[in-house]
């Protein structure tokens, strides 16, 4: 493994097991307390990370596992869904990288796979919810990548 970044033949990115909760829930916690991205522990089950199929809805969370150890490094959940006007929108939601590995591509890996995903399923563009407080660097990071700033949302908690 290269010490300054992962390449693509380094890991495999693969569907979430049941078997991954553990690891999952450990990233999770790691951007939690970081990020404050609003975990609930007892929300995330076993079963929180697989496959869904509803009705205008197709969502998967993909995993990053390094090949030489099995590690799960990085995770995120991505999600179909068909708008008003019948355009399928994709969205990355709930990506995480362990500290460590941040820096290192896996995350962009990672994120390739899922838009090339979201693209097989018919998606039309795709789309990342962040934090109205994001760094203006994660920004300038996104906008390397091709996204753009392109609604607020505005949100009331019950």
């Amino acid at each position: 493994m290269s010490e300054e970044i992962i390449e693509e033949d380094e890991i495999i990115i693969r569907n979430y097991r049941t078997s991954d909760y553990e690891a999952t829930l450990e990233i999770l916690r790691e951007l939690s307390d970081k990020y404050n991205i609003g975990l609930k522990e007892d929300r995330w089950r076993e079963s929180s990370g697989l496959r869904q199929f509803k009705p205008n809805l197709k969502r998967i969370t993909l995993v990053a596992e390094l090949k030489s150890t099995g590690k799960i490094v990085s995770m995120g959940m991505i999600e179909a869904v068909k708008n008003t006007l019948g355009q399928y929108i994709g969205y990355l939601d709930n990506w995480a990288t362990k500290k460590e590995y941040i820096g290192l591509h896996v995350g962009k890996l990672l994120a390739d796979k899922a838009i090339q995903i979201l693209q097989s399923w018919g998606c039309e563009s795709v789309r990342i919810n962040l934090a109205y407080t994001t760094s203006q660097k994660l920004l300038d990071v996104f906008a390397k990548t091709g996204f753009k700033p392109i609604i607020t949302v505005l949100e009331k908690k019950f």
